[in-house]
């Protein structure tokens, strides 16, 4: 009975989520319009273009820390800086020291984390050390929707979480991608550590189109109002480096604008996209989509990561069924007779062309319920890159076939699957 009232309570829950779905815009006829361009569609949304240089890709959590306390250290006038899930460690002291540091120099930084942090339930748990005390250096910390009882009255809008992962340095370093500031994505050693990817560039064109909306979140979000001219940009950031075509897309909860990005992305491709969606828990209209352009003829390779934490693997074991009518190559890595690293990394790479990073996964929490970041970026020596990456990942994986869709659409599998849908 206590199980009954569970799978109640979820169906309940997904009925309303499900209600204020943005996701049609995916099967709208703006991103469905062949005789548009993808940037004629981007811009008539608001999704601006940008000029960003060839990034450096940063696959290891325990390099992309190094070099952010480099980056850290040398900032001259402010960092801003945001993650999803972030707390310190033993692994982690040299970089909350640094930023210390820098904040007690004189330096403005600020500090955005989601408000789920405390209830991390990856293995960051066992190496939690909240971050509150940073704010006695100076540092401008910002904890969004913090889960509390005091907050019940928001009712439905507890759910909407941060989920951006982002750096902006003096308006000259920048960073997009999926890795968070905790323990398991940039302090673990060995198998205990996150695979994911962060891409640092220089852009001013990016740089102020981030402070643009940093500027604005901020002032909505906090007691504090900083001003939009007091974050100068570093014009000369990119003087002698080759740039490359990109749109970022900040997205907030209840936009429509990342399901029509990613409607027209799927409308523009010709023949190949590949897919790394982390969780792909997706509603009736992003798998539409899918199976649309599968049957224009394109060919497309999702790969869905092994996850050895059950309440995510046997939800998105449970979607398999739903995730076969797209028609495409759906994958499940290959399970390690050893302890494997979690694949957190979002990625999808279309036509040899356009490569699409940041944090949003490709699943209906990060299209309806989340703050996100998207960059797409249009350059086929970056696709190149990336899909030999890519490429790897899906050597080392099997077919998800109907017979495995089958067994696993259990009742018993249904409250992991509801559970992932509205909060994974």
């Amino acid at each position: 009975m206590k199980r009954l009232c569970i799978v109640f309570l979820l169906c309940l829950l997904l009925f309303f989520t499900l209600g204020c779905s943005s996701t049609s815009q995916m099967l709208s006829p703006l991103a469905l319009d062949e005789a548009l361009s993808l940037e004629e569609k981007l811009i008539s949304s608001n999704i601006p273009k940008v000029q960003v240089s060839y990034p450096t890709v940063y696959y290891d959590g325990n390099v992309w820390r190094e070099r952010l306390i480099e980056l850290i250290e040398g900032a001259q006038d402010y960092l801003i800086t945001s993650a999803f899930l972030a707390s310190s460690s033993e692994e982690l002291e040299s970089l909350y020291a640094a930023l210390i540091r820098k904040a007690e120099s004189g330096v403005r930084v600020y500090f955005v984390v989601d408000g789920i942090g405390p209830f991390d339930m990856t293995e960051t748990r066992y190496h939690l050390i909240p971050l509150k005390y940073l704010r006695d250096s100076g540092i401008h910390l910002l904890e969004y929707n913090p889960m509390s009882a005091a907050r019940l009255v928001g009712g439905l809008n507890l759910m909407y979480r941060d989920h951006r992962k982002f750096l902006i340095i003096d308006g000259k370093h920048l960073a997009v991608g999926g890795m968070n500031l905790n323990y398991i994505s940039i302090g673990a050693p060995g198998e205990d550590l996150q695979r994911d990817s962060m891409y640092e560039f220089y852009s001013p064109s990016l740089a102020a189109t981030m402070l643009d909306h940093f500027v604005v979140w901020w002032n909505e979000q906090s007691w504090e109002t900083i001003k939009r001219d007091d974050f100068r940009v570093d014009q000369t950031s990119v003087d002698g480096l080759a740039t490359y075509d990109a749109f970022y897309l900040d997205q907030h909860p209840q936009s429509d604008n990342v399901s029509l990005l990613f409607g027209a992305l799927l409308t523009e491709a010709k023949h190949e996209i590949k897919v790394l969606p982390f969780l792909p828990f997706m509603d009736k209209n992003m798998i539409e989509s899918f199976r649309r352009t599968q049957e224009r003829g394109v060919n497309i390779q999702m790969l869905v990561p092994f996850d050895k934490r059950v309440t995510n693997r046997k939800g998105i074991e449970y979607m398999a069924k739903d995730l076969l009518k797209m028609n495409i190559d759906l994958r499940l890595e290959r399970e390690s007779e050893e302890t494997q690293q979690l694949l957190h990394e979002k990625l999808m790479i279309i036509d040899d062309r356009y490569v699409v990073i940041g944090s949003t996964n490709i699943n209906y929490r990060s299209f309806n319920l989340a703050y996100e970041t998207t960059l797409v970026i249009d350059s086929p020596e970056l696709a190149k890159q990336v899909e030999a990456h890519f490429d790897a990942l899906y050597a080392d994986t099997i077919p998800i076939t109907e017979e495995m869709a089958q067994a696993w659409r259990t009742f018993s599998n249904y409250p992991r699957f509801a559970f992932g849908f509205i909060g994974g």
